[in-house]
């Protein structure tokens, strides 16, 4: 079949083969996106698409053994059909996403996700990628093109901040925010713990102007941690660091030691069943996840916890 496309009509098929990635990942295998289209009897698209460019079956056997990796019962067997995806597709970010997830130390990880990120790059093109970084910030979260490199720069920022890169971190959640300022991850907590770690507290204060209606616990002893670094032991801060208190009370009581927080696999499974309930220990050590480097590098400020929370006894 001959194929000759206007540029409109490679556009429109190049979101075919995204769209064909994504459900294959989605669906399990590349047999069952046959299967639908044999009995939809509809492969002009497909057919189209493997005209246009030979390296389509490769792409998408390449995206088969990431599949299997997912399946693999060892990390070992997991990074074999990795490796075999990255010969097939070098530009197959995920299965750079899937090392960074096998990875044995931080830097491999986070070295993995922006590769991860650099492979997306490189298979859409610096333009097309900044018409997709303009669909993205239009209506977030919905391309199914950009899912895996969004995927892996969240992780990456979240791995930067718990290995102490509060600054690189800054610059990807910052990125993050203002593509979605509405924040439906709440990456707000996560960036404003990283301005308080690095004491950028003029930043910390725009931040928490831009979401005047945030009531987490997080945004509470966050706010009241920027008071403290702002004014010391004031009457303001004490009164931040009280609200905050009341807010919920298990925040301090794991900060410092006073017990031991609920287990993290516990926590995580209640957040995706329903949101953590207002004052309850497992939002605590949610907050606690969070801003706990903001608090533990600081021993002026633990010192001062310490001192409000014993006067109130």
């Amino acid at each position: 079949m001959d194929v000759f496309p206007l540029a409109e009509q490679q556009q429109s098929l190049e979101q075919f083969r995204h769209l064909l990635f994504h459900l294959q990942m989605e669906c399990g295998s590349i047999h069952h996106l046959f299967r639908f289209f044999k009995e939809e009897e509809d492969l002009r698209h497909f057919d189209a698409l493997k005209e246009l460019d030979p390296n389509l079956m490769p792409q998408l056997l390449a995206r088969e053994y990431v599949l299997e990796a997912r399946k693999a019962k060892s990390p070992e067997k997991a990074r074999e059909h990795l490796e075999t995806a990255l010969q097939l597709d070098p530009n197959c970010p995920e299965a750079c996403l899937e090392l960074a997830a096998l990875s044995d130390t931080a830097e491999a990880s986070m070295m993995w996700y922006q590769k991860s990120m650099d492979a997306t790059k490189a298979l859409f093109g610096e333009k097309r990628m900044a018409e997709l970084m303009e669909a993205f910030r239009s209506n977030p979260w919905q391309q199914v093109e950009t899912h895996t490199y969004f995927k892996a720069k969240v992780n990456l920022a979240e791995k930067l901040f718990r290995t102490g890169y509060y600054e690189v971190a800054i610059l990807h959640f910052q990125e993050l925010l203002a593509l979605d300022p509405k924040d439906d991850l709440q990456l707000r907590h996560y960036l404003l713990t990283s301005l308080l770690c690095e004491n950028r507290l003029e930043d910390a204060m725009q931040l928490i102007r831009q979401f005047p209606n945030e009531l987490s616990a997080t945004w509470y002893f966050c706010r009241a941690f920027l008071r403290f670094k702002q004014d010391g032991d004031s009457r303001r801060s004490r009164r931040a660091l009280n609200r905050a208190f009341q807010r919920n009370l298990w925040v301090p009581v794991y900060l410092l030691g006073m017990e031991k927080m609920p287990p993290a696999h516990l926590m995580t499974y209640r957040k995706k069943e329903k949101p953590l309930r207002e004052g309850s220990r497992l939002e605590a050590a949610d907050c606690v996840r969070c801003i706990g480097p903001a608090f533990c590098e600081d021993s002026e400020l633990v010192y001062w916890v310490w001192e409000v929370l014993k006067g109130m006894v």
